[in-house]
């Protein structure tokens, strides 16, 4: 099937969506004791997008402006490298934010979420606050927070950040 024809099946079956490949930098630390003192590198690789554009900008529907996510994370003292899946929350309108939510697990299979947000998104500031993400990890078997971090958008990432958008 050549690429007008994927084209059209996706018109037709009213799935016609985007993606971008986004890399997000900075650090961490573990709160109470849940790992090694001090200050530690973390960052996340990953694709976001949708798949049913149409739904995707229809303010009525729940999932209005709300990505799936899927990657690779590292967290210093951690994971490297962990598989990750999610969503990406668009939340201008509502909330004046973006939301990265998305789950990952140690080597030992201990089950974690990450949940990171750029706050306070005001059109006189997107220079800070679209790259600036502030996060925590919980430990989903014991409920329990166990690091703050604060990762960035570098701008010199942008081209490449640009580039990565595609249709599909």
């Amino acid at each position: 099937m050549d690429r007008f024809e994927s084209l059209m099946k996706m018109l037709r079956e009213r799935r016609f969506g985007f993606m971008l490949d986004e890399v997000m930098t900075g650090t961490h630390h573990f709160i109470n004791g849940a790992g090694p003192d001090g200050e530690h590198p973390m960052s996340f690789r990953v694709t976001w997008g949708t798949r049913h554009v149409a739904s995707y900008f229809n303010p009525f529907n729940p999932g209005f402006m709300s990505n799936w996510l899927e990657g690779t994370v590292t967290v210093g003292g951690l994971v490297t490298d962990a598989p990750c899946r999610g969503t990406l929350d668009l939340a201008y309108f509502t909330e004046a934010k973006i939301r990265y939510t998305f789950d990952f697990k140690d080597e030992k299979g201990t089950p974690y979420r990450y949940v990171g947000e750029k706050v306070n998104l005001r059109p006189w500031n997107l220079h800070k606050t679209h790259t600036t993400c502030y996060g925590t990890i919980v430990n989903l078997k014991t409920d329990q927070e166990i690091s703050k971090s604060i990762v960035y958008f570098k701008f010199e990432t942008a081209p490449e950040f640009m580039a990565s958008f595609r249709l599909g």
